[in-house]
Order: C-alpha cells, then sequence, then structure tokens
C-alpha cells in the first residue's frame, strides 16, 4: 500500500511539472490561457457499451470512422466531423461512443490516433496507478505532439479527398485535441469549431480565428481557469469573433468524455454537451 501511494505521488508531481515544462515560452510570445496537462486529465470512469464503428487507416494514420445511417445524409454535401480526442485515443470506447452518438446525427465522424497506439491508458489507470513506475510522462507528451504535428496535414488533406470539396467539414476536439480543432478553425478547412475543457492553448489562437467557436467548459478546470476563459472571451470580444460560451456547473475537467455515470449531473452535461455540439456544427451547415 505504501509503495503504491508514493507511486501515484511520484507521478502526480511530474504530471504538475508539466504546464513548465510544455509552456516555458519567451516573454514575447502569446501568454498561456490553457495549459499543459493535469491530473484531471487522466482520471475518469470507463463506460460501458458497444462501439458501431470501424478500424481504418487514412494517410497511415490509425483512423476510427463512424457513419451515418444510409439515406440519412446529402450525399452531395456530406457532412463531416474531425474528432480530435483527448490523451486516451479516438478508440478508447468512452470516445467511440461518442463518436457514433455523433454520427446518429447524420455525420460522418474520424477521428486520428496521433498516439499510434500508445495512448496515456498503456501507462496508467483511470484511477491514477502507474502501470509502468518508469513512465517518462514529459517525453511521452513531446513524442505525441511531435507525431500529431507530422501526421495531421497530410490526414486532413486525405479525409478531404475521401469526402471531397463539397463536403461541410467541422472539428471538435478534447484535452489534448483541443489545439488541433481550434488551429483548424482559423483556416479555411472547416466551417466551424468546437473544443470542451481545452489545453495548450494560447490567446494568439483565440486571435487567429476566422470560423466560429464553441466552448465547452467545466466548472472547475485546473488546465483552463476562470480566469483564463474570462480572458478568452475578453479576446474574442476584442477581435470580434463568432463564438459560444457553455460552463456546466458541477463539472471538472474531462467531463464531456470521462464523465461519472453514477452521477445524474455529470450524465446530463456529458450528453447536453454533445447535443450542443450538434446543434452548433448544424447551425453552420446545410
Amino acid at each position: 500500500m505504501v509503495s503504491f501511494t508514493l507511486r501515484v505521488v511520484q507521478f502526480l508531481s511530474v504530471v504538475a511539472l508539466l504546464p513548465s515544462l510544455v509552456h516555458s515560452v519567451p516573454a514575447d510570445q502569446s501568454p498561456v490561457l490553457a495549459g499543459g496537462l493535469g491530473p484531471d486529465c487522466f482520471s475518469g470512469t470507463k463506460h460501458d457499451g458497444k462501439p458501431s464503428g470501424k478500424n481504418i487507416t487514412i494517410a497511415g494514420v490509425p483512423t476510427y470512422l463512424s457513419e451515418p445511417k444510409k439515406g440519412t445524409v446529402n450525399v452531395k454535401a456530406p457532412k463531416v466531423l474531425l474528432f480530435y480526442s483527448d490523451v486516451f485515443s479516438a478508440f478508447f470506447v468512452n470516445n467511440q461512443l461518442l463518436q457514433d452518438y455523433f454520427a446518429t446525427q447524420g455525420y460522418y465522424v474520424l477521428g486520428p490516433d496521433y498516439f499510434f497506439g500508445d495512448p496515456i491508458q498503456k501507462h496508467t489507470t483511470l484511477d491514477l496507478e502507474p502501470l509502468d513506475p518508469n513512465f517518462d510522462l514529459p517525453a511521452w507528451l513531446t513524442k505525441s505532439r511531435a507525431q500529431a504535428a507530422a501526421a495531421l496535414p497530410a490526414w486532413v488533406d486525405a479525409v478531404k479527398k475521401r469526402y471531397g470539396p463539397k463536403a461541410q467539414y467541422t472539428a471538435s476536439g478534447y484535452c489534448f485535441g483541443a489545439k488541433y480543432s481550434v488551429e483548424q478553425a482559423a483556416t479555411d478547412q472547416i466551417v466551424a469549431g468546437a473544443f470542451a475543457h481545452p489545453g495548450d492553448l494560447t490567446e494568439a489562437h483565440f486571435r487567429a480565428l476566422t470560423k466560429p467557436l464553441l466552448l465547452t467548459c467545466a466548472e472547475v478546470d485546473s488546465t483552463f481557469p476562470a480566469e483564463s476563459l474570462y480572458r478568452a472571451v475578453d479576446v474574442l470580444t476584442e477581435e470580434k469573433k463568432k463564438y459560444h460560451v457553455q460552463i456546466y456547473s458541477g463539472t471538472v475537467h474531462g467531463f464531456t468524455t470521462r464523465a461519472n455515470l453514477s452521477d445524474e449531473n455529470s450524465v446530463w452535461s456529458a450528453e447536453e454537451a454533445a447535443k450542443s455540439t450538434i446543434g452548433w456544427f448544424d447551425r453552420f451547415t446545410n
């Protein structure tokens, strides 16, 4: 018991250092609003369910694909949702079930595994018990960011070739993946973006937006605390961006993908967040 407790403390001590390790930036760079990984990025509840999507490979990237029912989509201009997952990957059952829900709403949903089979749960449990006492979390994070940066441009191009120029593309990012949906919302690659409880964002990300952005936020979030959210809203207002903010009371970072199923508020919040994401994207697609 003592050794287990010590391992957890040591693991969380490394986690606590991540913001300084990841965000030690020169003073002339944009201020950080959403920090690096924290304990809530790893914890939560694993859900039960049978995913209905399939595993495919696009541009060399393992990808979870969940498709809408035939006859329920506009085949001339299909809706495509790019799903940028948290550190558990697009193939974690919770994320698969969320992608499946989005597909039932008429979207082709594609989630790239930018961890290439090495998600965080290979190294820690949802109770933050280290599976490998020698696991180097900062090195894993650096590697994962580098993999994503290298793989995603070609992956996005391949997805666009798959569905064509008339498709309507949207992107939703969660924690680790929020960075990618926000960056795409600064381009013409998508018509609208969304994120939930983000990590690794600066003021510059919000200033660069050219597409509408939905911000789904937890009431308690050490990675994207209230003061950072308020500053983000100030920037969005100053820059006259199109955005919508929703905050769910009684929630913590990670609630949209790892809700406690025994808690009514957690379940309701996660379900409403998913519905509102579709509502946001439906607003900007046909």
